[in-house]
């Protein structure tokens, strides 16, 4: 076998495991049969190809795709962690225990994978702000959704601002407004 069928084959093996892994977050919340990470960052990758097409030129498309597509491709080995746990318990070995992973994972495949995974991770572009920001908001239309469905138990979700966080991009912005309008809610004040 080639070198190159080689490294293809390795990385779908290490991340096969991800259709598996639910989103943590709504199975707390009593969501039966929650998104799993691999939907989530299909949707992901979607809203963010739909959002650079109605703003082109503004963000570095490649990358932003790319972004999008691997930003959880970690959680194969390391799983969901839900948001409330790492940022009250283990926040800066999370992301270190992450870009490892995904170094691992990544083996093989082209540097600027690690160098777009490790600037989502911390933040440091306008294509990461662009892709957190989406984030939050794609995980909000599911929480619209489940709701809608009577799935779980997601009023703790409405009530966060961290889960508001625009990045100062002016679209995601809108779309939690447009979401909050869409079911009833508004968006929460940092206290």
């Amino acid at each position: 076998m080639n070198k190159f069928c080689e490294r293809v084959i390795s990385f779908f093996e290490a991340i096969h495991p991800l259709d598996r892994v639910p989103r943590a977050g709504f199975l707390l919340r009593g969501v039966e049969v929650p998104e799993n990470v691999s939907a989530h960052s299909h949707f992901l990758t979607l809203l963010t190809l739909i959002v650079l097409e109605e703003y082109p030129n503004r963000w570095d498309k490649e990358k932003s795709l790319i972004m999008a597509l691997i930003h959880d491709l970690s959680e194969a080995k390391m799983m969901d962690v839900p948001m409330p746990i790492v940022q009250n318990y283990f926040s800066e070995a999370k992301l270190s225990a992450e870009v490892m992973i995904f170094k691992e994972i990544a083996k093989g495949l082209p540097e600027k994978f690690v160098q777009i995974f490790e600037e989502f991770h911390n933040c440091s572009s306008p294509e990461a702000k662009l892709v957190r920001g989406l984030d939050k908001v794609q995980m909000m239309i599911k929480v619209m959704c489940y709701e809608r469905e009577h799935r779980g138990y997601l009023e703790e979700f409405w009530k966060n601002p961290k889960n508001f966080c625009d990045y100062g991009i002016d679209v995601v912005k809108k779309l939690f407004e447009a979401i909050c309008s869409k079911a009833g809610r508004t968006i929460p004040k940092e206290q």
